[in-house]
């Protein structure tokens, strides 16, 4: 399988592909709940649109790699 340009996880999805899928599906204060949250891509778009999250992550270097990307895009929670 060729590389498809994935740095942090190998099923990692881009946020601006998520970003619209937020904002339709997930009203002014609701939660965007992503059970399997890899590399946090689903979290971070939430937070873009101000929506709350709940990522949990089984894999302890995907959850880091989660908790660093949420770090850097300015918020002080982790993924679990």
């Amino acid at each position: 399988m060729p590389y498809s340009g994935n740095k942090l996880h190998p099923t990692q999805k881009p946020v601006a592909a998520l970003l619209p899928l937020v904002e339709a599906f997930c009203p002014v204060g609701g939660l965007v709940m992503d059970p399997f949250a890899g590399s946090g891509s689903s979290l971070v778009a939430a937070q873009h649109v101000g929506r709350d999250w709940l990522g949990m992550e089984l894999d302890p270097d995907h959850a880091a790699t989660a908790t660093r990307r949420l770090a850097w895009h300015g918020t002080g929670r982790a993924a679990a």
